[in-house]
């Protein structure tokens, strides 16, 4: 077996059909250029010209190759990882999904900003690619990681919970270009499925494991890659109603929106005295952060007078000099 066969022996089989999907879908844009307008997500066509088919066709087409190659490693780096914690046929079911629900999510998020602060530049936008639907998956592999920090492009570490939001602000900054609503949309979707608002369109885990023992579907199972529905089951337990997943999943949201918020104001802004006000200085004596070195006990010692800020600078404090004369 060659290496290349080896590498996509490695795919799990529902990422890998999605992806040969989308490579596909760009070997019949690269054989016969098509007009990509007609298959763009276009919320004022959707809903006012009726062109359902582009809830599909917006998540399969690309914009050109280095999209097609960016979100196919993507695909196969978080797909492969979610797809071994939850099983193929739920991989299967989740991506099918994904590819609608990120989609009326964009038209309804669209629709709401028009009608209710007449903001019609959604409405009238052109995206496509499948980068909404690798947020809903990353959502889900995220918080089902054991890891509890990660590195956004090694820039900083956040918690492993908040990293699809640090990537969707992040990428935006890096590529102002590229579909923001796209993006949002499937870490909605995705913390929707995650927190059980979505259930009633997801089979049970006891469903999927009747399922696995069909005959119908022996061809599937035999297929390189294939991971068994997990017996104990990866999500969380249920709500006991709609209307508490529902709760659930929009708390989820807020509650991550404000972890993102105050940790982009610390990254800008700093923690301040206060919250440094339990980080000492061994030498100064003195709380990080803190405007005032004077009489704070250390466990070297204490330090008498106040450091001031001075136009001209003199010198290093004693303290400091006088450990740095000891070097």
């Amino acid at each position: 077996m060659s290496r290349a066969s080896e590498a996509l022996a490695d795919i799990p089989p529902s990422t890998r059909c999605i992806l040969a999907l989308c490579l596909l879908t760009y070997a019949y844009q690269f054989l016969f250029d098509p007009p990509l307008h007609n298959f763009t997500m276009c919320p004022r066509n959707v809903l006012y010209m009726h062109e359902f088919y582009r809830v599909i066709t917006s998540a399969l087409f690309h914009g050109g190759l280095m999209h097609i190659g960016m979100n196919s490693m993507s695909t196969v780096a978080i797909g492969s990882m979610l797809e071994k914690k939850i099983g193929t046929l739920s991989m299967g079911i989740t991506i099918l999904w994904g590819i609608i629900l990120t989609s009326v999510v964009y038209v309804l998020v669209a629709w709401l900003l028009h009608a209710t602060f007449g903001y019609e530049r959604m409405m009238l936008q052109h995206s496509l690619g499948f980068s909404g639907v690798i947020f809903q998956l990353s959502v889900l592999e995220s918080n089902l990681a054991p890891d509890r920090t990660r590195s956004v492009f090694g820039l900083f570490q956040v918690s492993s919970r908040m990293y699809p939001w640090a990537l969707l602000v992040v990428l935006q900054f890096i590529m102002p270009h590229i579909s923001f609503l796209g993006h949002l949309s499937g870490i909605l979707v995705g913390t929707m499925q995650y927190y059980g608002a979505l259930d009633v369109l997801f089979p049970s885990e006891t469903c999927l494991l009747e399922c696995e023992t069909w005959d119908r579907l022996g061809f599937l199972r035999i297929q390189p890659g294939y991971v068994n529905v997990p017996e104990a089951g990866w999500r969380r337990e249920a709500p006991q109603n709609l209307q508490s997943a529902i709760f659930a999943a929009f708390g989820g949201i807020f509650v991550r929106i404000i972890f993102f918020c105050q940790t982009v104001k610390i990254i800008i802004f700093g923690r301040g005295a206060e919250a440094n006000a339990n980080i000492q200085l061994s030498e100064l004596g003195a709380a990080w952060g803190s405007g005032d070195a004077g009489a704070t006990e250390a466990g070297t010692g204490t330090i008498q007078g106040s450091v001031e800020d001075d136009e001209e600078w003199v010198g290093l404090p004693a303290a400091i000099q006088r450990s740095t004369e000891e070097m």
